[in-house]
């Protein structure tokens, strides 16, 4: 199973001026998928599957836009990552990672199954890194150059 690490998200929303006079009001609120633009679906579809294992679920067609959901489970109720493609001139053109983006973490049950699956279908891959007193990690890059960082070990709830 793979699951995000950054998992349920509470955000608190205040503006500065109102917090002294008022408790912030709490918004609960779970991320449900970093939604990726790709250059090409198919080949973007097959590293996650290679990769993490995850396979389309959902395929949303809105026009010129193309979602494909990428599920853990091969059902929605375990919605990974979506990828998106738009066919329109110059809205999908090669990705340009910017400052702002740094990574996407996942954690996985077996990294050393992760980089051996990579390998095997032709991938570049990494080591693992292990850590001490920490979870192993593997750093990984998809064909746009999203990075992600993989924690070895199994979920806590």
């Amino acid at each position: 199973m793979i699951r995000l690490a950054f998992g349920a998200v509470l955000l608190a929303i205040a503006p500065a001026a109102f917090a002294q006079d008022a408790p912030a009001p709490v918004v609960q609120a779970s991320l449900m998928a970093p939604g990726l633009r790709v250059t090409d679906l198919d080949r973007s579809t097959k590293f996650y599957g290679a990769a993490l294992g995850l396979v389309p679920c959902v395929t949303l067609h809105h026009g010129p836009l193309t979602e494909v959901m990428l599920c853990a489970d091969g059902r929605a109720g375990k919605l990974a990552l979506i990828l998106m493609r738009d066919e329109r001139p110059g809205k999908s053109p090669p990705v340009q990672i910017g400052d702002g983006f740094q990574k996407i973490v996942m954690r996985v049950p077996d990294l050393a199954g992760v980089a051996a699956r990579m390998k095997a279908a032709g991938y570049a891959v990494g080591e693992v890194h292990e850590n001490k007193g920490g979870p192993s990690v593997l750093m990984i890059r998809d064909p746009d150059g999203y990075e992600f960082e993989l924690v070895g070990g199994a979920s806590r709830g």
